[in-house]
């Protein structure tokens, strides 16, 4: 009789784990989609899964403290594969929507450069990229380093 009271017990507190876990991810996401305090304006975001489907994602409303990783985890609800370097500071994504880095095709990350109209891309990571007003930013999965819109113009930097 005690050893089932004792697997039963053991069975509740892997129960509680794993329930503890799901609120705390619940209520990560729910922050992200809810963003309290001032906002910083809206950004567009193109996806392009490199398989001819690309998804954009026009006038997302951003808080000021929000970068592009948290804003890449808010437009796919979390579903992304990523590792902390915590050397760097900074996400190393290798997944979005189910889609993985599979060699040679990864996934690179853009900016729009208004000025040029051209892409150029990320000298820096997610985490690092501060979102602006009316910016326009591109996740590609890809063979490294083609425009993330087929066809457009690439620049080497921003002017």
């Amino acid at each position: 009789m005690g050893e089932h009271r004792l697997f039963y017990l053991v069975l509740a507190f892997i129960a509680v784990g794993i329930l503890s876990a799901q609120i705390g991810a619940y209520y990560y996401l729910q922050k992200l989609s809810s963003p309290a305090g001032p906002t910083l304006g809206t950004v567009n975001t193109l996806i392009n899964y490199g398989n001819a489907t690309m998804k954009w994602y026009n006038e997302t409303n951003i808080p000021a403290n929000w970068n592009f990783y948290n804003l890449t985890v808010y437009l796919t609800r979390g579903n992304i594969v990523a590792t902390f370097d915590t050397l760097l500071n900074e996400h190393y994504v290798t997944g979005i929507n189910g889609v993985e880095n599979h060699a040679p095709h990864f996934w690179t990350l853009w900016t729009f450069c208004e000025n040029q109209s051209a892409w150029a891309q990320a000298t820096v990571g997610a985490d690092e990229i501060r979102l602006g007003n009316s910016t326009t930013l591109a996740w590609a999965y890809q063979i490294p380093y083609q425009s993330p819109m087929p066809g457009a113009s690439t620049v080497g930097l921003c002017s």
